[in-house]
């Protein structure tokens, strides 16, 4: 698989990791961190899954991707967030 496809897979999964989790949790801010968290766990499992051992940067790769992971959870969180702080979502916390 060309590098190109992997990135792409990789962020099409944090796409749907961060927006299950806003979709799930209400509040902004927890619902990005639990989302980077996950998609660090995905990313170290794929790494796994593709090497057959753990990774032996794993510190490294969990740190930089959770930044990484974070700032697509922000990102993905704004619609969500514009669309409670409107009142258009009717759900109670």
């Amino acid at each position: 698989m060309s590098d190109t496809m992997q990135l792409l897979l990789l962020f099409g999964s944090w796409l749907l990791v961060c927006v299950g989790s806003h979709v799930c949790i209400r509040r902004y801010y927890l619902a990005s961190f639990v989302a980077a968290v996950l998609c660090v766990a995905v990313t170290l499992y794929a790494g796994y899954a593709e090497l057959g051992h753990p990774d032996p940067h794993w510190p490294v790769a969990a740190i930089t991707g959770f930044f990484m992971a974070g700032m697509v959870a922000l990102v993905t969180g704004l619609p969500f967030r514009l669309m409670r702080t409107l009142g258009k979502d009717d759900q109670p916390e």
